[in-house]
């Protein structure tokens, strides 16, 4: 996450939105002393025409289905080795492990708030313009039937091809923890399912990807003349008691602020 670019997306919101709320009914996130991990998943994404932009990326999960987080680091001189949680209730939690902070979210909240926009913006347009590019019409998916063993888990693979001629495959496993997309879903509720087109809906990859506590482990995808873009490969998915403290950490709880009052407090804090 490039703090940079959510500074420009707060920037454009604070334009749009022009009303302030002072009063806040929302509580502050109360963050623990530790987060603790039963499960970490370790996987490698690599650009075939790029291999300098290979990068490792580590995912924590927990049994219990109350969080999970990823690891992200940064290069050169943008190394900023930063752990990301996001809990089942929305919150998000940015560690800056450079830098000793935290940064505290709420994605619910913050999606509820940008639902005001919505005076600015033709929705029947938006909506129709969604479906559009989502009806499946361009896009087949097929479950081929293989698989393959990593650790205890076992995952299936999915064949891609949309109409411009770009093929890949994605394979998916059922384990026994929510994943990333069990809490984004949580995050931004069923109204995501509602801009989806009935067709798209019953495409096999798309109903894989849905169902609960299923990961994603590989993706490959390549263009018409069968040269490699990206892949995602999965290393390793290890049952490994993980535990994260937050002490020495310099807080930024704008967990019950508005997006506007969140940019107001971050120009606060650079003009200090």
């Amino acid at each position: 996450m490039k703090m940079k670019s959510l500074f420009s997306i707060l920037f454009v919101s604070f334009l749009l939105n022009g009303n302030i709320s002072v009063a806040q009914s929302q509580p502050l996130y109360q963050l623990p002393d530790s987060y603790r991990f039963d499960y970490e998943v370790t996987q490698v994404m690599a650009h075939k025409k790029n291999l300098g932009d290979t990068s490792v990326m580590h995912f924590l999960y927990t049994k219990s289905g109350d969080y999970a987080a990823a690891r992200l680091n940064g290069k050169g001189n943008m190394r900023r080795n930063l752990l990301v949680v996001i809990t089942n209730d929305g919150a998000v939690i940015i560690f800056n492990e450079r830098n000793k902070n935290i940064t505290i979210i709420n994605i619910k909240k913050l999606i509820s708030d940008l639902s005001g926009l919505t005076k600015w913006i033709r929705m029947d347009s938006l909506m129709a313009n969604m479906r559009k590019k989502t009806d499946g019409n361009n896009f087949q998916s097929v479950k081929t039937g293989h698989t393959k063993q990593i650790g205890n888990y076992t995952s299936e693979e999915y064949s891609i091809l949309d109409d411009k001629g770009h093929r890949g495959t994605v394979w998916c496993a059922k384990v026994d923890f929510n994943t990333q997309t069990d809490y984004i879903l949580s995050a931004v509720g069923g109204n995501f399912f509602k801009m989806m087109s009935g067709r798209m809906i019953t495409h096999p990859l798309f109903q894989a990807l849905t169902q609960p506590k299923t990961l994603v482990t590989d993706i490959e995808t390549s263009d018409s003349a069968e040269g490699h873009q990206m892949n995602i490969h999965t290393l390793s998915i290890n049952q490994s008691p993980v535990s994260i403290s937050t002490s020495g950490y310099v807080v930024n709880d704008y967990s019950n602020m508005s997006i506007p009052e969140i940019f107001q407090a971050e120009m606060k804090k650079r003009n200090q």
